[in-house]
């Protein structure tokens, strides 16, 4: 198996203005993701069948079906949340089989769930905070300081939540702190599960605007039902059927 080259963000030249998200690119550090032969389900169920999956680093691949299509199984057996049947999943050339998931987040796949999933009961920066423990930190430090700084950047509008209850936040802020968490582990393979859920089509277009500004520095594997705005930020486009994954085409083939 040959394994893609990791792609290097450019510099921007000095006195350049620096959008939200470029000191974050900065730092990326993605890894080609190779999933072969995988099975994966709950229970005696058995949802994936024999799926093939190859991304480049750097790389983001759309995938897209109906729901019960077995997207959702696909990132969480990734991420390692469900158990591999049969079948192999790698990262920069690392086998992820014996590796379990906070594990996997500690090496970079990370995942941002659907529904999100922030910790309701805990403030907007308590959720941000609790990322230091990726790093083994009970404490903050200039690392995580710093970390924190820039998702802040990317998304001013948590910035001034920040000691507000995180179920307090409406659908979108939501979403955005739980991308910001996920970007917190420097993550070099981003799982997102359909980010746009129930969300209105200027926050998803605010999303795909941050997204699109740390391409190309972590490896995006994003489920979507519909090929809407945040899917058009995908390189290549693969439909899933019956937990069976078609072939990926280029994103402007597919248009």
């Amino acid at each position: 198996m040959t394994m893609g080259s990791e792609r290097q963000p450019m510099a921007a030249p000095p006195g350049a203005a620096v959008p939200p998200g470029a000191r974050w690119a900065a730092g990326g550090q993605a890894k080609r993701l190779d999933v072969d032969g995988l099975r994966s389900g709950y229970g005696r169920l058995t949802v994936l069948h024999d799926v093939d999956l190859h991304v480049e680093a750097g790389e983001a691949l759309g995938v897209f079906g109906p729901n019960g299509a077995g997207k959702t199984t696909l990132l969480a057996t990734i991420a390692g949340l469900l158990p591999t049947q049969s079948g192999t999943i790698v990262v920069g050339g690392t086998s992820l089989q014996r590796v379990a998931a906070h594990a996997r987040v500690a090496r970079g796949v990370v995942l941002v769930p659907e529904g999100r999933q922030v910790i309701g009961s805990l403030s907007v920066g308590a959720n941000l905070d609790v990322m230091m423990l990726v790093r083994g930190r009970l404490t903050h430090d200039v690392e995580h300081r710093r970390r924190r700084e820039e998702v802040l950047e990317m998304f001013p509008a948590l910035r001034a939540r920040l000691r507000v209850g995180a179920s307090s936040l409406s659908g979108g802020e939501q979403q955005m702190l739980a991308i910001a968490r996920a970007l917190m582990c420097r993550p070099s393979v981003l799982l997102l599960d359909e980010p746009s859920q129930g969300l209105a089509p200027t926050v998803v277009e605010l999303l795909a605007d941050r997204l699109s500004q740390v391409k190309g520095t972590v490896t995006m594997v994003l489920v979507e039902q519909t090929e809407n705005a945040l899917l058009a930020l995908a390189d290549r486009r693969a439909r899933m059927r019956m937990g069976r994954l078609e072939p990926a085409t280029p994103t402007a083939q597919a248009e």
